[in-house]
Parts: C-alpha cells; sequence; structure tokens
C-alpha cells in the first residue's frame, strides 16, 4: 500500500509537471515574440529619425507625428495571421538627440489574461558631421607650409568660409595660399582667408562631443575599424573605407594627462588605399596625433584629439580638424600634391565621407534598457 501511494504521488506530479509544460512554453514564446517587437519599434524609430523627409519619417523641428507619440500600435504579421505590434514614443527636440521607448505587445493592446508586454528604451544619437568654420580648424596653432595651397573659394553649399580657422596664430611661410570663400582671389591669405585668435568655444561647439565619440567608437567596433594605440596604414596595412576610429592605448579617453604611450599616433603613409586611385573615402577619427603622408587622397574628414599634420604629396577633399587637447606644438600642413591643392573644401564630401557614410542615427552605447511587464 505504501509504495502504491508513493508511486500514485509521483505519477500525480508527473501529471501536473506534463500539464504545466506547454503553458510554460507558449508564454515563454510569447516573451521573445514581445522582444522581437520592441526591438522592431526601436529600429523603427531609427530609421524614421535617419529619414525626417520620408512620409513616415520624423522631421527635427516640428512635433513628433503618429504614430511615434505612442499613440497607436503598429501591428505586425505573418502569413497574414495578427501576432501583436509595437508602440513607440520618441522624445526630445533638435537634431543631436532624442529618447526612445519601445513596447511589444503579443497579442495586442487589449487580450485575455498572459499578455505578454516588453518595453525597451534607448537614446538615439544622430552621426552628425562636425561642420567646421573651415577646412582646416584648429584649436592651437596653425603654420602652413612653403607653397602650400588650401582652397574654400569654390563651395558655398555650406556657407561662405575661409581657407582656415585657428583659436591660435597661424603662420604662414613663403609662396603658401589661402584662399576663402569671399576674399580676393588675386590676392590670397587676407581676412577673410585666414582666420586667426578665434574663440576656442567655437571649436567645442562644432567639435564631436564626448557622446559622440563613445557612439562613433561602438559603431567603429561593430564595423571591425576600431583600433587602438600606434597604428600605421600603408600598403600592408590598407585604411578601410568609412568610419575608423583610432583610440588611445587604454581606450580611455585622451586628456591633457595622457602619457606618450597612451596617446594614439596614426599614419596614412603610401599604399594606405586599397584603391589603385589612391583614394581613400570616409571620416578618420584618432584620439590623439593624425599625420597624413606620401600620396593617399582623403575624401571626407580627418579628426585628431590632438595634432594633426599632412605632408609628401597627400591630398584632402573635405575638411581637417585638430583639437589640441594636450599638445601645444603646432598643427602643420606642408603637402604639395602634384596636381590641385593640398586641401580643398567640399561640404557634401566631408559631410558624406566621399559616399561612404550614411547620415543616420544610431544608439548611444550604454543607454539601452529592457524591461518586462
Amino acid at each position: 500500500m505504501v509504495s502504491l501511494l508513493v508511486l500514485s504521488a509521483v505519477l500525480l506530479a508527473l501529471s501536473l509537471l506534463t500539464g504545466q509544460e506547454p503553458l510554460a512554453a507558449r508564454n515563454h514564446m510569447m516573451m521573445a515574440q514581445a522582444q522581437a517587437m520592441a526591438e522592431a519599434g526601436l529600429d523603427r524609430a531609427l530609421w524614421a529619425l535617419s529619414t525626417p523627409g520620408a512620409p513616415d519619417g520624423v522631421p527635427w523641428d516640428a512635433p513628433i507625428p503618429v504614430p511615434y507619440d505612442g499613440s497607436r500600435l503598429i501591428g505586425m504579421a505573418v502569413d497574414g495571421v495578427p501576432l501583436g505590434g509595437f508602440r513607440v514614443t520618441i522624445s526630445g527636440t533638435g537634431d543631436r538627440q532624442r529618447q526612445i521607448v519601445a513596447t511589444g505587445l503579443v497579442p495586442g493592446d487589449s487580450g485575455p489574461i498572459g499578455r505578454a508586454r516588453q518595453d525597451i528604451s534607448a537614446t538615439a544619437v544622430r552621426l552628425r558631421f562636425p561642420s567646421p568654420a573651415a577646412p582646416v580648424m584648429v584649436r592651437g596653432d596653425l603654420e602652413i607650409g612653403s607653397g602650400v595651397i588650401i582652397d574654400a573659394s569654390q563651395d558655398a553649399s555650406c556657407g561662405s568660409q575661409p581657407g582656415t580657422w585657428s583659436t591660435g596664430p597661424t603662420n604662414l611661410s613663403a609662396g603658401s595660399q589661402v584662399r576663402g570663400r569671399g576674399g580676393d582671389a588675386a590676392a590670397p591669405n587676407g581676412e577673410a582667408d585666414v582666420r586667426q585668435r578665434q574663440e576656442a568655444a567655437v571649436f567645442d561647439e562644432v567639435a564631436f562631443g564626448s557622446s559622440e565619440l563613445s557612439a562613433l567608437k561602438a559603431l567603429a567596433r561593430a564595423r571591425g575599424t576600431y583600433y587602438q594605440g600606434r597604428v600605421s596604414f600603408d600598403a600592408t596595412r590598407p585604411v578601410p573605407d568609412g568610419v575608423v576610429f583610432v583610440d588611445t592605448a587604454s581606450g580611455q579617453p585622451i586628456s591633457a594627462a595622457t602619457s606618450d604611450a597612451d596617446l594614439a599616433a596614426v599614419t596614412l603613409g603610401a599604399g594606405a588605399s586599397s584603391r589603385s586611385s589612391g583614394v581613400v573615402r570616409g571620416w578618420i577619427i584618432v584620439n590623439g596625433n593624425l599625420s597624413i603622408d606620401g600620396s593617399v587622397v582623403l575624401e571626407g574628414l580627418a579628426f585628431a584629439a590632438d595634432r594633426f599634420s599632412q605632408t609628401g604629396t597627400a591630398q584632402i577633399l573635405g575638411a581637417a580638424m585638430a583639437g589640441h587637447v594636450r599638445s601645444t606644438a603646432p598643427s602643420r600642413i606642408e603637402a604639395r600634391p602634384m596636381t590641385g591643392p593640398a586641401l580643398t573644401w567640399r561640404c557634401e564630401t566631408g559631410r558624406t565621407g566621399g559616399g561612404a557614410i550614411v547620415q543616420r542615427w544610431i544608439l548611444k552605447p550604454g543607454t539601452y534598457r529592457e524591461a518586462s511587464g
């Protein structure tokens, strides 16, 4: 009798467990579906912010439209069978940063007890061209070598730009020519061409902020274009197109206290482009010093948190910026290409990295949060 009682208890427990397993499996499946719905809502919000001109986009300078104000469930179906949906709420203003909350719901807004819900919140930041005040913008001293030509006179698509801009003095060597938009073509190097001893706050306003640098770093990691320390790009290691981020050796932000051993130091030399034309397209962002040498042609943006130099026959179509976070030595441009100026201002080329960079919104690292309901 005792044995029968024990076996009966075991069989009863097993039957109860067997009856609960389908329910547990169904709940697990619904939560997974709600998670997928919420992620779809997050992707939809990023797309809408990145295409403000589209019929379903989100204008940056207007109130948040339906359905991105969370007022409507966006349904999803598989083979015509309704599965659930998501609500998405975008808050904040401006074209730099927005908050997103996406809620996945299965089987929908209303339904039987057991409805699954998943919330995802995150901060989105825009992959932004810094729009420098000149094709060469330096938060420090600047030297222009003998015979060097810098030309910002041909492109007015982003406003009238001087040829160079610096917070310290700009020293021009014999035979150098700096041409700004609105300057005298017959007499370069005038006040409209060379802006020096400017306010550092102007540089700080347009330069990449810490959150933007973190987002760019995360993007480069995801693309496999993140490097650290001292890096030389040449024929044995061509530089990839798109966003390239070279960090300090420790991965910490550069500061006035950063040691020489920790500082990023990047050189683009002969053969750095994988193309036979020698053209590199994209943004090269360095938490330290950047030197472009040889016969490299960069279409895009060169951004150095510290010093920048351009030598040899290197050429830039776009812009170059140097933050001089720790160095008091001047940035220097002494490149003399075989044809054309050393640096030619092309606003759209700088913005898009020669077509290699799409201006889009991405998630700010460390802001992604999940909460089940």
